[in-house]
């Protein structure tokens, strides 16, 4: 279990679920929500496609938001496995910037 304490100093608390999906729980009396974003007033912002980890820092966290579920005690945000490969440069294929200079004659 993760906590964040948001701008307003509201706590949330964020428990990965052993079906992966992770239990988001905490005050929501003032909370704009749509189809594919959560947003509590002070934060955090969560909408889906976004990884977990990069707004509730933890390792456990490392999954993407796919959608959320309201329950009584806060929400259910449904996710998946982030898929990573570390030896994965593929990015980097299509550059025209080769060793820090810009190929200019490259067209």
């Amino acid at each position: 279990m993760l906590e964040y304490k948001n701008r307003y100093g509201d706590v949330y608390t964020f428990t990965k679920q052993e079906d992966g999906n992770v239990l988001w729980e905490g005050g929501f009396e003032h909370t704009r929500a749509g189809d594919d974003y959560v947003d509590p007033s002070g934060g955090p912002f969560i909408k889906a496609g976004q990884m977990l980890s990069h707004i509730v820092y933890g390792d456990d966290l490392n999954v993407i938001v796919e959608s959320f579920e309201r329950i009584d005690t806060g929400y259910i945000i449904k996710c998946k496995e982030h898929e990573y490969d570390p030896n994965d440069m593929s990015h980097l294929a299509d550059t025209k910037i080769i060793g820090g200079i810009i190929n200019t004659t490259e067209k």
